[in-house]
């Protein structure tokens, strides 16, 4: 017997571009959420890598004897080698602004000259939010960064420790800034980083 039901055609991709619409909807976020993950992880990385730099600077400054203990502590080019090593992981500048000078020439005068003050935002808690990406009810944390050192006399190894302490996490900030899926705030992290050197100070410098 001759079949006489009739055939009903399929047309392609009738019916299914509502769910590969949805699909790459999915796919998207789970894509940007891996990418803005990434990014946030960059930059803890950097901000550890440049902590870690800043303990040998500092150490470095520290064991030729660089640490003027008859002046304030914001002098000591210990001091600002620690904070200078460490700009690549601060933050914007602060002060000076609207100077006409490059960063270069600025960093220079800071280490040269006694009362130069710089200041990054990463340097003493002035954290700040962009209100173009940022709401503006929204506090950031404050992040402030600090050095110590320690010598031990049996051996002349001098250690000499950075640390940033709160360092924020601007790209989870970034994605989730009414703080919904992460308590930012609460949750920064300490980066802290030590660097050991042979104190040569003890070799040529004359106590007094």
């Amino acid at each position: 017997m001759r079949n006489t039901s009739k055939r009903i055609k399929r047309v392609p991709g009738h019916g299914e571009s509502g769910q590969a619409i949805i699909e790459s909807l999915f796919t998207m976020i789970v894509l940007c959420i891996l990418l803005f993950g990434l990014l946030q992880v960059f930059q803890i990385a950097v901000a550890s890598l440049m902590t870690s730099y800043s303990a040998f600077t500092a150490n470095r400054s520290y064991m030729v004897g660089f640490s003027a203990d008859d002046g304030p502590w914001w002098r000591e080019l210990v001091h600002k080698s620690a904070r200078v090593a460490a700009i690549g992981a601060s933050g914007k500048r602060i002060f000076p602004v609207g100077s006409n000078e490059t960063e270069t020439a600025i960093i220079k005068r800071y280490l040269e000259d006694t009362d130069q003050w710089l200041e990054y935002e990463y340097w003493g808690g002035k954290n700040e939010y962009d209100s173009q990406y940022y709401r503006c009810d929204v506090e950031p944390p404050s992040t402030y960064i600090g050095y110590r050192n320690t010598t031990d006399p049996a051996t002349g190894i001098a250690t000499m420790t950075v640390s940033f302490r709160n360092y924020p996490f601007a790209i989870m900030d970034l994605m989730d800034p009414d703080r919904v899926w992460f308590d930012t705030v609460e949750s920064s992290r300490d980066i802290s980083h030590s660097a050991s050197l042979y104190d040569h100070a003890v070799d040529f410098m004359i106590e007094e």
